[in-house]
């Protein structure tokens, strides 16, 4: 690596990078499962006659373990406490 030698760094890749499949009409109705299989990030072009149709697959939001206290805690705002103990004596019986 001629760069690396030199002391050159490489750059990071952006956490919004998504990649884009080219696809025709004919090849999308002969396979539509290869636009079912996008997974998040990733984008379809597909051909028509003056303008592409882009179809993309929004990325998931990652979020923290405090992120997912907050929310849980706001979903649960004004929920009467639950014993877990005692429901599971109640499945038992």
């Amino acid at each position: 690596m001629i760069g690396a030698k030199m002391g050159v760094r490489k750059p990071g890749f952006a956490c919004n990078f998504s990649s884009i499949k080219t696809l025709s009409k004919r090849a999308l109705v002969r396979n539509p499962s290869l636009a079912s299989h996008l997974k998040p990030g990733q984008s379809l072009q597909l051909e028509e006659d003056k303008e592409p149709l882009v179809e993309s697959r929004r990325k998931r939001a990652q979020l923290t373990a405090e992120q997912i206290h907050v929310e849980l805690d706001r979903l649960c705002k004004g929920a009467p406490d639950q014993d877990a103990q005692a429901a599971l004596r109640d499945l038992r019986q």
